[in-house]
């Protein structure tokens, strides 16, 4: 009985840090950073669409916009497999 609560009661906190834990946060700030890169992209887009009128801006914009929307989804599901990794 003495060997059980000498296991129960000993203070075993070991500190280990793990380089992958490390690094998983600056890989999601970069991520976070390329989907505020194509959000401004996108602004700065449409400012030089109002300002400058031309006939293929219909397809810039579309372009600019599936840039986005791709950024987006790779950033969430690359977050995702970080985080779960």
């Amino acid at each position: 009985m003495e060997g059980i609560y000498e296991q129960l009661f000993t203070n075993s906190l070991t500190l280990s840090l793990n380089l992958g834990d490390i690094l998983k946060i600056p890989l999601i700030v970069i991520l976070l950073a390329n989907i505020f890169y194509s959000f401004m992209l996108v602004l700065k887009i449409k400012v030089l669409i109002d300002t400058i009128g031309t006939r293929s801006s219909g397809k810039i914009k579309k372009i600019v916009y599936l840039n986005l929307g791709i950024s987006i989804v790779i950033g969430i599901l690359g977050t995702f497999i970080i985080l779960l990794g």
